[in-house]
């Protein structure tokens, strides 16, 4: 019956019947107290009753006194006075019994002494008359028949009726305290006993409902969420509302937990795309720096030897008359050249193809970290979530939001972490464009410049020929040289610069690798500290 009852109602319930109790008890001690009132002004109605019937009877006695002493002596009047003042004593005294008697006895008892004193009276007027017309005789036969018997014997009759009245309102006296002190005393003993069974009563129920809640926030604070409550919820009260919402806060958790989890193995998997990614692109620069540097080998190759052939011109144009032999040494140093213009221009396109190739890795490692950027911001969401559930949980929830900051925290670096990487991988990405069309730029010099040397092979011949008359001609060559050794300085100069940039994206990768190491790090710490709660596979029931 009480089960569905707050706590509050039970309590106030149960105390009620102590409450009862001395109410009851409250109400005897009313009852009693009031008879005792009652008593005590019937006591002294009855002491009263005693006295005016003295009163009485000591006004009539002093009327026969003064009769007795006026026949005596008849001279002196003074007596009829004593009598008269005996007789107002008698009436004052017949008055106020006449005034406070209740019962139909007490007035008739009354009423038969006012009757035996009237009589008397009206003897003593008699004998008075007889006095005062000289007939002393008459007047003491007649004081013969005024006697203070009868209402002696009606006294005694008032007055035992009085005691026995006195003694009875004694008698329930006693009875009436006795029962007082009973009821006091049983009604505490019954308020007592009543209040230890109620207390015991209460206390258990409520110390089984705390076992319980102790029970189940300490499994919760070592991470076991699969707990379930095996009171009945259904109670509403307060120990009930509890139950229910550490029920909600259970429920609550797993889901959380379980979403943390989940996101930790999207984490993990993009992460180990990542690191897949952030490896083939290292080898892939790794590759580029060493055919960079093959290409700055070659291209110093070139400027040395365009630098022999601007010499070798020199000679030539000096010595035009004599060096018909040496042309044709220089047709086959052309040659020669013209080869290895070819190799380099095979060079510079297998560069150009694989920044080409960096650079679509670069793009690739873009939408990696998009990838992690949103996840960091989906946990760094989810953590905001728990810290807030574990303000709501007060103390209980004390632990888990310092998991919570601390998956903040560990989102925020990753956050930054991915900020350096994409920073990085924009400068990487410049500089490559940048390679990118230095190479276009050097790949149509070394076009322009082979075909310059085809075309001059082809001239060769008629040079050999009209060698002795082209000496002007060999100095516009040598100056040609010249200036094709400075390009080939410059197309060395860019090649240095294309190494530096390669080697640069090859430590930006190596950095874009520690970072992503230190992000699976913080992953699987991450892990770990989810790893710490159980999750029941089915959601709790309300």
């Amino acid at each position: 019956m009480l089960k569905h009852k707050k706590l509050r109602n039970r309590i106030l319930i149960g105390y009620s019947l102590p409450i009862l109790c001395l109410v009851g008890l409250g109400g005897i001690v009313h009852v009693n107290t009031s008879n005792a009132f009652q008593r005590q002004a019937e006591e002294k109605i009855a002491q009263t009753t005693i006295i005016e019937v003295d009163q009485m009877v000591l006004g009539v006695a002093r009327m026969v006194r003064n009769v007795r002493g006026y026949l005596l002596f008849p001279e002196d009047k003074s007596y009829i006075q004593s009598y008269d003042q005996g007789l107002e004593l008698f009436n004052q005294s017949y008055g106020k019994l006449d005034q406070q008697a209740q019962s139909l006895e007490r007035q008739q008892q009354i009423a038969d002494l006012a009757k035996k004193v009237n009589r008397n009276e009206a003897i003593a007027q008699k004998i008075f008359e007889l006095i005062d017309s000289g007939q002393l005789v008459e007047a003491k036969a007649l004081m013969k028949s005024l006697r203070m018997d009868d209402i002696d014997e009606a006294r005694q009759q008032i007055l035992q009726v009085e005691q026995a009245a006195l003694q009875r309102l004694e008698q329930e006296s006693e009875s009436a305290q006795k029962l007082v002190v009973v009821s006091v005393f049983l009604g505490v003993v019954i308020s007592v006993v009543f209040n230890l069974i109620i207390g015991l009563w209460l206390s258990r129920q409520v110390e089984s409902q705390i076992a319980e809640i102790v029970d189940v926030a300490e499994k919760i604070s070592v991470g076991d969420l699969t707990v379930k409550l095996k009171t009945d919820i259904s109670d509403r009260n307060e120990i009930g509302q509890l139950l229910l919402a550490f029920q909600r806060m259970i429920r609550g958790l797993s889901g959380f937990v379980g979403q943390v989890q989940q996101s930790g193995i999207q984490v993990t998997a993009s992460i180990t795309k990542l690191t897949a990614f952030g490896k083939q692109l290292e080898a892939t620069v790794t590759e580029q720096v060493a055919s960079t540097r093959e290409v700055v080998a070659t291209a110093k190759q070139i400027a040395v030897t365009s630098e022999d052939l601007v010499q070798t011109m020199e000679v030539v144009a000096a010595k035009s008359q004599t060096t018909a032999a040496s042309a044709s040494v220089s047709q086959v140093n052309l040659t020669a050249m013209a080869n290895s213009m070819q190799q380099l221009m095979r060079s510079t396109t297998s560069i150009t193809s694989r920044l080409e190739v960096i650079r679509e890795k670069a793009q690739s490692i873009n939408g990696v970290i998009k990838t992690i950027t949103k996840v960091a911001d989906q946990t760094n969401l989810l953590s905001l979530n728990a810290a807030i559930e574990a303000e709501k949980a007060g103390e209980q929830g004390l632990g888990f939001a310092v998991v919570a900051r601390e998956i903040r925290r560990l989102a925020d670096q990753t956050a930054v972490a991915t900020l350096d990487i994409e920073q990085t991988v924009k400068e990487m990405q410049a500089s490559v464009s940048t390679g990118v069309m230095e190479m276009d730029k050097f790949n149509q010099e070394v076009k322009q410049g082979a075909e310059e040397v085809r075309e001059i092979s082809q001239q060769m011949g008629q040079i050999i020929e009209q060698v002795t008359t082209l000496t002007p001609q060999f100095l516009i060559v040598t100056q040609g040289m010249e200036t094709q050794a400075q390009g080939a300085q410059q197309i060395s100069d860019v090649m240095v610069q294309l190494s530096d940039v390669s080697t640069q994206t090859a430590d930006s990768l190596q950095e874009i690798n520690r970072a992503i190491a230190q992000l699976g790090e913080v992953a699987q710490g991450l892990h770990q500290e989810i790893a710490r709660f159980q999750v029941s596979d089915r959601p709790i029931s309300p």
